[in-house]
């Protein structure tokens, strides 16, 4: 019987039954059942309702699974017809950053604005104060077809004279594959080709974003490696990295080769005589081994050692600035303000000049190794951090003479040696732990620090992290019998010219520095910082052309704006 019927006849033996008795009961009774009845009508459309849609759900689960063997089924027939892609994971947490689900595929864009603002008291060279941007960069990376990783980064602001490749930073592509497990460590070798962190110190590699201080120290900018064009191949394990290569051109020299058109005269090349060439380019070999024999959330101990030999080639400071013209670009921890205090001569010769000939390489440097010792001890949220870093050069004694004849300034000998080094503490006040960003798994620079665990976030209510540090540093690109105020007033007091030739070849005078720098670091959220620096120069004798600098001692105060996603 329909619904329809049923309530009919229901309808109709309650009106009998109310017409029978005629009472008033009767009809309320009535009116009670024809409200049941109407609920009851309502549970049984919802029930087939659910019925339905449950058949139709079953019969399209079953098309889909058909489907799926179907499109498979003709795809292992007919490569040209595959399945549709797996799904990929997308985050906007500092950066874009999208990777498929199997990980074999990923891309994130990325990016860094840091604003310095300073001034300098007794600026006794570069800027009194001043206000710019630090660095403006973005970068691209991410994985390929699971075995390859990329990167790309440019930095906008604070670039070299080269031209548009001054910015390039970070531009490599590296492979990494199960076939190349080192057996005795069982660990896959990453190789590395393109423009590089050289292997070579810890603050000098560890990027800017994560370092503790405003500028790094005296001796990382002296000494360090910089980033290279080269190949380099690099290992770890849980608690220690090692990474070589092989590294020739820098995007932040002063320029990418010696000049083509730098003449050779006769005494560095008996066949050539004036010959239009530019020589060749300079090399080096790099490598640094790395071991944390305590190394969790909250302790570290770091243990490191580095080396590098550097061969100059036909290079000059023309070119090969960071190496031949050592200190020549070490700012005095303020490099907003460009406050430089050192600088070799030439230690290839590079400036000799005969009669009307333009500057020629004069071969001086025959080759250099640069050297370093690293340690980290971090204990909750106190932590210590050391270098010491030095040079060798190894030069031809005939070719310095050749050069001091042809009127250039080609001082010292056939060997010099400069060091320098530091040490800071930091503590956080939060109680946040340097242990924790602690990583040895990049590939272009392990063993390094990253991203601090911030505890209380200000997005979170809490104030962040609060970071207070203190750092020596000290250099001395002096080398051989005088130095300072006593190799100024020697050259002054010479009864003659050859006294005078005497005493300015005898010594490579650099300079020496000590610099004291203190500062606070605000972290108030993953992508944001803010610094106060201030340095003092504690001591500091002048480099052989700036006699003017002995004894001084600047200050320079900076604050730093940073924003990195």
């Amino acid at each position: 019987m329909s619904r329809a019927l049923t309530r009919t006849a229901v309808v109709a033996s309650a009106f009998a039954i109310a017409a029978a008795t005629g009472s008033s009961a009767a009809r309320a009774d009535t009116a009670a059942i024809e409200a049941r009845l109407r609920k009851l009508e309502a549970e049984i459309v919802k029930l087939r309702k659910e019925a339905r849609d449950a058949k139709v759900a079953a019969s399209t689960k079953t098309t889909n699974v058909a489907n799926a063997a179907t499109v498979q089924a003709i795809g292992a027939t007919d490569p040209k017809l595959t399945p549709p892609p797996p799904p990929v994971f997308v985050s906007f947490k500092n950066g874009l950053f999208v990777e498929t689900e199997d990980k074999a595929y990923s891309v994130k864009f990325g990016g860094r604005v840091l604003v310095d603002g300073g001034g300098a008291i007794q600026p006794e060279t570069g800027l009194n104060s001043n206000v710019n941007f630090r660095q403006v960069w973005l970068q691209v990376e991410g994985r390929a077809a699971r075995y390859w990783d990329y990167k790309l980064a440019y930095e906008f602001a604070n670039t070299s004279a080269v031209g548009t490749l001054g910015g390039l930073r970070d531009a490599y592509l590296a492979f990494h594959h199960p076939a190349l497990t080192v057996p005795v460590v069982n660990t896959p070798l990453t190789v590395m080709i393109g423009n590089q962190w050289g292997p070579n110190g810890l603050e000098t590699i560890n990027t800017f974003l994560y370092t503790d201080f405003m500028e790094r120290s005296l001796v990382s900018d002296t000494f360090g490696a910089g980033r290279h064009l080269g190949a380099s191949f690099s290992t770890y394990g849980s608690d220690w990295s090692v990474k070589g290569g092989v590294f020739s051109t820098s995007p932040q020299d002063k320029a990418l080769a010696p000049a083509a058109s730098n003449p050779v005269p006769d005494w560095v090349n008996s066949k050539a005589g004036w010959v239009a060439t530019g020589g060749a380019q300079y090399f080096e070999v790099a490598g640094r081994a790395t071991y944390a024999p305590v190394k969790d959330a909250d302790k570290l101990i770091h243990l490191g050692l580095s080396g590098r030999y550097h061969q100059p080639n036909s290079s000059t400071g023309g070119n090969d600035d960071r190496n031949l013209l050592l200190g020549a670009s070490t700012n005095m921890e303020s490099n907003i303000l460009r406050t430089n205090l050192l600088g070799t001569p030439d230690l290839s010769c590079g400036a000799v000049v005969v009669s009307a000939h333009p500057a020629v390489a004069g071969n001086c440097v025959r080759d250099a190794f640069f050297y370093g010792a690293e340690f980290v001890g971090s204990y909750g949220p106190l932590s210590i951090q050391a270098e010491y870093m030095g040079a060798h050069y190894d030069r031809r004694g005939s070719n310095i003479l050749l050069a001091n004849l042809a009127g250039n300034y080609a001082p010292g000998g056939t060997s010099q040696n400069f060091d320098g080094y530091y040490v800071y503490g930091t503590w956080y006040l939060t109680g946040e732990s340097r242990a924790a960003s602690y990583s040895v798994t990049n590939p272009n620079n392990p063993a390094t620090f990253g991203q601090i665990k911030i505890l209380k976030p200000l997005s979170a209510g809490g104030w962040g992290a609060w970071e207070l540090g203190a750092r020596f540093s000290s250099v001395n690109l002096n080398d051989g019998p005088y130095s300072g105020t006593t190799f100024q007033n020697l050259l002054a007091s010479a009864p003659n010219a050859a006294t005078r030739a005497y005493i300015a070849n005898s010594s490579v005078v650099g300079g020496s520095e000590q610099d004291v720098t203190v500062g606070v670091n605000w972290y108030p959220d993953d992508g944001i910082r803010f610094m106060a620096n201030w340095t003092h120069v504690t001591s500091l004798t002048a480099p052989w052309n700036r006699a003017y600098l002995n004894g001084a001692h600047p200050d320079t105060f900076l604050l730093r704006t940073q924003v990195y996603w």
